[in-house]
């Protein structure tokens, strides 16, 4: 190898590597699972986890982005659903603002959890 090489090759060994930015935490707590269960229960107007099974199945089928696209999906829905059956007076974008808004699967961290 030339010289010149050679002082290039260890010129850019001796930078720093580049930095790899970990992906942005996800806005929307809880685990996905958990938000499909709520939105399901939510759908069947039950709190039965096994009366949602087929519907919960059918949405684990769904493809998203990642969890978190996944997660903001039924947030959304289950927004849209409280806002329509008046159980919230804002819009959307402030029930998805509020982090309290969770079904008690999420809050509690699974099904039947405390």
């Amino acid at each position: 190898m030339r010289r010149s090489a050679c002082l290039l090759l260890l010129a850019a060994l001796a930078l720093p590597a580049p930095a790899f930015a970990a992906p942005p935490a996800c806005r929307i707590p809880g685990m996905k699972i958990h938000w499909i269960a709520d939105y399901c229960m939510a759908q069947l107007e039950t709190d039965d986890e096994i009366a949602a099974s087929a519907c919960i199945g059918d949405e684990l089928g769904r493809a998203f982005a990642d969890d978190c696209a996944a997660k903001l999906h039924y947030k959304r829905a289950m927004c849209e659903r409280a806002i329509a059956l008046r159980y919230r007076q804002d819009d959307v974008d402030g029930c998805l603002a509020d982090r309290e808004f969770v079904g008690a699967t999420v809050r509690n961290g699974g099904v039947g959890g405390s």
